[in-house]
């Protein structure tokens, strides 16, 4: 009896100890699983196959959205991107790409579409460092599917980037904690490196850690304050890349929930997939489809997401490399590139001078000449601060507010401090209605004179009366607006709540300052807007530039707001390193500012840095 006893402790000892260990495990995700839930996206997409997501959606996108979905496509099977190629590269045709992760972005995904673009062989050069460290992440991805490169290789991007590591462990864009976000990008980066330098294993590791103890107890991670899906969505892709199982290595998983778990409870019934809670989200959707994608990748063996597996060799820019723009500006592009090598003016972080015949190229502040070497090849020489006059030609001073849209005009002195009181809108009847009355009157008018005439043919009134459509037509579409009603802005209907905005640039107290820039650096006092239910920072910034006069250069696409200049003010106009940057309560984002919801009682700040942010 005593022996049975003992047995069935033993057998219910053992059954507990198994179910305990399933529980931790969490779902067992299979690899058809995974890919349904890819599936499901395109499905949400689309309503078709990948391929018709190709031919149609991501074509119509290309440039906004649809890289990141190309990229993950290209590594997830064989399909033909001719379509969106086109596409992207009209698009970088027609517009003026300023920021550097962003032409990097680019860049990769025309790697991934099997394009070999000058494109591609111009960006490494010209935006590597441009941007901070997520330029550096970007770049290194470039150069780890062989993107061709004077200046830099991927083994100094490497130990470049390992410089930047916090003491924590973790990687950041500001501040001196690591993001889970930028961490896990970071990682994404060095992944084809991990195991075969000791030093990246060791950084890694410790990255490794911050992550693990960041991790929550349903297998979730926070960014921006909140618990989201994109912060689960990185670090799965980063594990991944990495050779770890999500699913399965306990550093991972937590009060029974793995990292998967925790994508997956972001995913809605229609297939998309919510930033927090429910709903669907752009940024969200795209992310679960990537991460998933190299989630299916390391189960199959098949390596990190960002080493591409269709990408073509990309001929460096001193050989023939084909150039397939067909935008107005491709002769003008072309003898820029034959003047200088191939180094475009990147707007800012990139100039050019001529010194006593010598060609002077200047990439994120340091002095390159250009010269011939034995095959009459062109290459990138380093120079000396005393060959180059130690400072590429100052900018000036007065901005041409049109060029890289630009979009308003200064109407306030640099003293004057705006507030929404002083702006207040007033009702002002439109015009229309009396210009349309015009219209019409004189359309009767006219029939008035045709009938006195005795001009009966009924063509004459019916043209008469084709004229007064085309012209109350004409006076629909359009809208004339004089400077003070343009600056009037309607009282918002359905608020739901009121947030503060300021707009300063402290760190240039005890620069040199021209004129347009207040002696006090306040542009704009600390001041209410009331907002509705899907008002961003990009929004209310635009509201107050609109109410208090304050220019506003954006030069993102569609979508994705750049903002390069604030009251005429400048990224790169300070530094490699300055330029614009904006706080909600307190925090750094690590969204744009068009992609911040605002909340009753947001206090908003945009703040001008030398130093990326570290002097803020």
């Amino acid at each position: 009896m005593r022996n049975k006893l003992l047995s069935l402790l033993l057998c219910l000892t053992v059954f507990l100890t198994v179910g305990t260990t399933a529980v931790k495990a969490g779902h067992s995700y299979t690899v058809a699983e995974a890919e349904s839930l890819r599936d499901g996206i395109v499905g949400y997409k689309a309503g078709g196959g990948a391929q018709d997501f190709i031919d149609n959606g991501l074509c119509a996108d290309a440039g906004i959205s649809a890289e990141f979905y190309v990229i993950a496509l290209s590594q997830s099977g064989s399909y033909d991107f001719s379509a969106y190629e086109n596409a992207l590269l009209r698009y970088l045709g027609e517009n003026e790409i300023y920021s550097a992760t962003s032409r990097e972005k680019y860049a990769l995904a025309l790697m991934a579409a099997g394009s070999q673009d000058r494109y591609i062989a111009q960006v490494a050069d010209e935006a590597i460092g441009g941007q901070g460290l997520m330029s550096l992440v970007f770049g290194l991805h470039l150069l780890n599917n062989g993107c061709p490169s004077r200046l830099y290789s991927a083994e100094g991007l490497v130990n470049t980037i390992l410089g930047y590591q916090l003491g924590d462990g973790g990687w950041a864009v500001i501040g001196d904690r690591g993001d889970v976000d930028v961490t896990a990008m970071t990682l994404q980066a060095l992944a084809p490196y991990y195991h075969l330098y000791s030093d990246v294993e060791s950084a890694v590791d410790r990255a490794l850690t911050l992550l693990s103890d960041a991790q929550q107890n349903d297998g979730g991670f926070f960014g921006m304050g909140v618990e989201n899906c994109e912060s689960a969505a990185q670090v799965l892709c980063a594990l991944s890349d990495l050779g770890i199982d999500a699913n399965a290595d306990s550093r991972f998983i937590k009060n029974g929930s793995s990292v998967l778990d925790a994508l997956v409870s972001y995913r809605n019934a229609d297939g998309s997939f919510a930033h927090t809670g429910s709903g669907y989200n752009e940024s969200a959707t795209v992310e679960a489809f990537y991460a998933l994608t190299a989630y299916i990748r390391f189960c199959r063996g098949q390596g990190p997401l960002y080493v591409l597996d269709h990408r073509r060799p990309i001929v460096p820019l001193n050989e023939d490399t084909p150039d397939h723009r067909t935008d107005d500006k491709q002769e003008q592009r072309q003898a820029a590139d034959n003047d200088d090598g191939g180094n475009q003016d990147s707007g800012g972080d990139h100039q050019e001078q001529s010194r006593s015949g010598q060609n002077i190229i200047y990439i994120n502040g340091q002095a390159y000449s250009e010269a011939t070497d034995s095959k009459g090849r062109k290459e990138t020489v380093a120079v000396s601060a005393t060959q180059s006059a130690t400072v590429p030609p100052e900018k000036p001073t007065v901005r041409d507010a049109g060029k890289g849209a630009g979009l308003f005009q200064p109407t306030a002195t640099a003293s004057q401090k705006a507030s929404v009181d002083e702006a207040a809108p007033t009702a002002k009847e439109s015009y229309k209605p009396y210009a349309i009355g015009a219209v019409l009157a004189a359309a009767l008018a006219a029939a008035g004179v045709l009938f006195l005439l005795k001009k009966r043919n009924k063509k004459h009134y019916i043209a008469v009366g084709i004229l007064a459509a085309v012209g109350i037509l004409f006076i629909l579409l359009t809208n004339f607006q004089s400077v003070e009603s343009y600056h009037t802005v309607e009282e918002k209907a359905d608020t739901v709540g009121r947030v503060t905005i300021s707009i300063r640039c402290d760190t240039l107290k005890d620069e040199k300052k021209p004129s347009y820039i207040p002696d006090d650096c306040i542009i704009l006092d600390t001041t209410t807007f009331a907002i509705e239910g899907k008002d961003t920072v990009y929004h209310i910034l635009m509201e107050a530039s609109q109410r208090c006069s304050i220019q506003v250069d954006n030069r993102g696409a569609a979508g994705s707001a750049y903002i390069a200049g604030i009251g005429y003010l400048y990224e790169f106009d300070y530094g490699d390193l300055s330029g614009w940057m904006y706080k909600v309560n307190g925090e750094f984002p690590d969204v744009g500012c068009q992609s911040y919801l605002l909340h009753d009682g947001d206090k908003i700040e945009w703040l001008y840095t030398k130093n990326i942010g570290k002097d803020l």
